[in-house]
């Protein structure tokens, strides 16, 4: 039996949001994709936000 136990998907969802931000920000080749960006980080801070709601 595993005492591991897997993320929340609110959690895991915060993660995959964080990931595809790191992968815009990287992908930027001098011009700032501004409007990706905010997409992402909304999408980021909802699943953050269910996470936090999921804890309580």
């Amino acid at each position: 039996m595993s005492t591991t136990s897997s993320p929340a998907p609110a959690a895991s969802g915060a993660v995959a949001a964080n990931e595809r931000i790191r992968a815009l920000v990287d992908a930027a080749d001098g011009t700032w994709p501004a409007e990706e960006y905010e997409v992402l980080l909304l999408e980021w801070a909802a699943a953050l936000h269910d996470s936090v709601d999921e804890a309580a």
